[in-house]
């Protein structure tokens, strides 16, 4: 494994923390890795203080779990699932009409650039760059939402959501479909149709549970 290149003025915690969190969000972990303090303090070159920060920070956010052999990623089970998409639904389609309302109209518009990245992933052999390009559509579209506190709620479960998506977006064919979603919310957005981005939302995110409930990932809410 490469040494990561860290960037000093970002405390180590944080930047072992946002290294974690994107091998989740790509799904390169599975609830069968073992993640240890010292063997990811040796392949990063520092030491094993900021990495145990790092590691009990998403224990708080809810991405890990604690095991006797380190940490492991939190399963989701049905049941959450449901919980976590009741939870989109009640977010996230007031988080795009909010956004639709900005005056920053060429943030708007960075996120229809970001789904049209992604759409063009869309038949990649790994869905790695494809959920690359949805993260950083979420990350846009919360910065640009007047609430932070709405804002950090939905990038948070929706890194509880990681694992789920890499199963999902497997299939070129539900990256397409979502992809088409995703394109309806951020042209709403940019036209700065508030109605509109938020019903584009719910339906993209009913769909979602239609299909979770298709591929037996979810119980119903």
């Amino acid at each position: 494994m490469p040494t990561p290149q860290f960037d000093r003025p970002l405390a180590l915690k944080d930047q072992v923390y946002r290294i974690l969190r994107d091998r989740v969000r790509q799904g390169d972990l599975t609830p069968q890795d073992r993640l240890v303090d010292a063997t990811l303090a040796r392949e990063m070159n520092i030491s094993r203080t900021p990495v145990r920060e790092a590691l009990q920070l998403m224990v708080h956010e809810g991405l890990l779990d604690t095991t006797t052999r380190g940490f492991k990623l939190s399963e989701l089970d049905q049941t959450e699932v449901g919980h976590l998409f009741e939870l989109r639904l009640l977010l996230e389609p007031t988080v795009a009409a909010k956004s639709a309302m900005t005056s920053d109209r060429k943030g708007a518009d960075r996120l229809v650039a970001c789904i049209a990245q992604a759409s063009e992933t869309a038949d990649d052999a790994t869905p790695h760059r494809f959920n690359a390009a949805i993260y950083r559509f979420f990350e846009i579209l919360t910065s640009l939402c007047d609430n932070r506190v709405m804002a950090q709620s939905v990038l948070l479960y929706h890194d509880r959501l990681a694992q789920l998506r890499a199963h999902m977006m497997a299939s070129p064919k539900h990256r397409a479909l979502a992809a088409q979603g995703y394109m309806s919310v951020a042209n709403a957005i940019a036209a700065g149709d508030a109605a509109t981005a938020q019903e584009a939302s719910e339906k993209h995110i009913r769909i979602g549970i239609t299909t979770c409930r298709t591929l037996g990932l979810m119980s119903k809410i």
